[in-house]
């Protein structure tokens, strides 16, 4: 065969065959083949030809991008869970009458009390204008989530005729406001 000839160990460690210098490595973990080709180069193959190459543009910069893809998705994250988990203070945005019912002697009047949609208590009261007691404060619980809480107060009227009054549902905490309609009650 042309190729091959004897081989022979010089002095150095290595084996050489028809004067070109061939490394022979044993045991695991020694990559070889075309895994020898692309492992990362040795400190005399550095030493003797320079430093590597440096990467392809494209893949710096592909890098560069996912980095930043998942930084601004870990924030996006972030702000989402701080969004679900943290609730402002419970407040009153307004106060209103929505509606009056009549039935026989009775009328139902309503009132509306606009909240921030976070969870917490309000207190209100109702004032009529032909009142002789103070009004009695009264709470009204809010789920988080409701927007609104709405609230009834109940006229009777006596006798026979109608009687027009002015009927007004005032806010007395967190926040303060009132609102007042007449009613009036016939029989």
């Amino acid at each position: 065969m042309a190729g091959s000839s004897s081989v022979g160990q010089d002095g150095g460690g290595t084996v050489s065959a028809t004067g070109a210098q061939q490394v022979i490595r044993h045991g695991p973990g020694v990559p070889t083949g075309l895994a020898a080709v692309l492992a990362a180069p040795t400190a005399e193959q550095v030493w003797q030809a320079g430093a590597p190459p440096a990467e392809p543009r494209g893949r710096r910069a592909r890098l560069i991008a996912s980095t930043a893809a998942s930084i601004a998705l870990l924030v996006a994250s972030g702000v989402v869970i701080f969004l679900r988990l943290h609730h402002g203070p419970f407040g009153v945005t307004g106060v209103a009458i929505t509606g009056q019912v009549r039935s026989g002697c009775t009328v139902d009047v309503t009132g509306r009390i606009s909240t921030t949609g976070t969870a917490g208590t309000v207190s209100y009261q109702w004032i009529f204008s032909s009142q002789q007691v103070a009004p009695q404060p009264m709470s009204q619980s809010a789920a988080a989530g409701q927007q609104a809480v709405y609230v009834t107060a109940a006229i009777q009227g006596q006798g026979h005729g109608s009687v027009t009054q002015r009927v007004t549902l005032q806010v007395l905490g967190p926040w303060r406001g009132t609102a007042s309609v007449p009613v009036t009650v016939s029989c």
